[in-house]
């Protein structure tokens, strides 16, 4: 699971360090950092897995707006069998242009090396953490990427597959197409899952103890009377439809972009929660309680903490919800907040209940709401004689 991600000079996140456990919910305002934090994860893993270069996943744009430096700073903290692992990126923007180049790229596993580049020399290390062969790297793709699949090196390639399990989404429903006509296997959906057709057919053909799980999750759960996915041909494309047994009739058949949007989201995080929970990942979700209604939601949220609690796998999601807010962030929040045109700063929630206290019954979503709960901590209006104080049954913390 990761355990930390710290960034600097990267949009909003200036000096950013976030803490993460095996649930952890974002809250906080619009605006603050919480889908940047979360779109990041995706974008250094695209970056450590080759899909990427520096430039296109961190381009000049990308570099806070009233920071001065061209060094942009990013680390990842993961914790595996094998131990814990640092990875650090360092990037220096070129002024004269949107180009950038590698200045450090680090990765190391209980504080020994594992592979460095530095100043445009590349070291790759052997499993004793020995100085061993010299890379031939450039300076925009990540050397971590080209390691080869060698014996001596499966500690690196162990984190590597544990980036691939590594699932970053933002769903938009509307961009989702039933089309599939992708020649080459997409063997990590976009954050949007635009690509979700063509997704499923890889996991249909490698992962397909996956597909059964999440079909007979959707068809005894959140879509009564779903009986599978299934992919008709069509030229060069194939359709991806969903079929739906009916009552002495029979199965009905709708094209996935026929489903209505909450049908569409149910359908990809089954799918998603399958695939993480089968090799014990990492899901980061942003609003995942957006098409969702509330009888769907609470269930949801049931799963991923049991599952933070046994073990299975790892969730990361922010939120706006107040029902994943009330039931989550107490235990497993942190709050990010910023000033207008300032940095993001993280501070983890605890809220403790004083059965003496009249407003002991205020959720963490009614504190929210009224405006109690901000970066500042909680807010005392006692001094207003036109609003109520508010209560001692929640604070702010700087997280450990």
């Amino acid at each position: 699971m990761f355990y930390r991600l710290y960034a600097d000079n990267y949009r909003c996140l200036a000096n950013f360090e976030l803490p993460l456990e095996a649930l952890s919910v974002l809250v906080g305002p619009n605006g603050s950092g919480k889908s940047a934090s979360l779109l990041l994860v995706a974008k250094l893993r695209d970056f450590i897995l080759g899909r990427e270069t520096s430039t296109d996943l961190f381009p000049t744009g990308s570099l806070t707006r009233w920071d001065t430096r061209g060094e942009q700073t990013f680390e990842l903290g993961v914790r595996l069998a094998q131990g814990d692992y640092l990875y650090r990126l360092r990037l220096f923007h070129l002024p004269q242009n949107s180009l950038n180049r590698i200045e450090e790229e680090k990765l190391s596993l209980d504080g020994k090396p594992l592979f460095e580049t530095r100043g445009g020399k590349t070291k790759l290390y052997s499993e004793r953490h020995e100085a061993g062969q010299s890379l031939l790297t450039n300076s925009r793709n990540s050397g971590v990427s080209q390691v080869p699949d060698l014996p001596d090196q499966h500690r690196l390639i162990a984190f590597r597959t544990f980036l691939e399990r590594t699932l970053v989404l933002a769903l938009n429903p509307a961009l989702v197409t039933a089309v599939s006509a992708n020649k080459q296997p997409v063997t990590i959906p976009r954050p949007d899952c635009s690509d979700f057709s063509d997704f499923l057919g890889y996991i249909t053909s490698a992962e397909a103890r996956v597909r059964r799980v999440a079909e007979r999750s959707l068809g005894e759960g959140a879509l009564p009377g779903f009986e599978g996915f299934e992919a008709t041909p069509s030229g060069d494309a194939s359709i991806l439809k969903a079929a739906f047994s009916t009552q002495g009739r029979k199965s009905l058949r709708y094209r996935l972009d026929e489903l209505s949007s909450g049908q569409i989201a149910l359908v990809i995080l089954e799918t998603m929660v399958a695939l993480v929970a089968e090799h014990h990942g990492s899901l980061f979700l942003d609003e995942p309680g957006s098409f969702l209604s509330l009888s769907e939601i609470s269930p949801l949220l049931t799963r991923f903490q049991d599952a933070a609690c046994e073990g299975l796998y790892q969730v990361v999601l922010s939120t706006h919800h107040p029902i994943a807010v009330d039931f989550l962030a107490a235990g497993h929040g942190f709050w990010l907040d910023r000033e207008p045109s300032g940095p993001t700063r993280v501070q983890r929630l605890q809220v403790s209940v004083d059965l003496r206290d009249k407003d002991a019954h205020l959720r963490v979503s009614d504190l929210i709401a009224r405006g109690w709960l901000s970066g500042l901590g909680i807010h005392d209006h006692s001094a207003d004689p036109e609003r109520e104080a508010a209560p001692a049954s929640a604070l702010l913390s700087e997280p450990e």
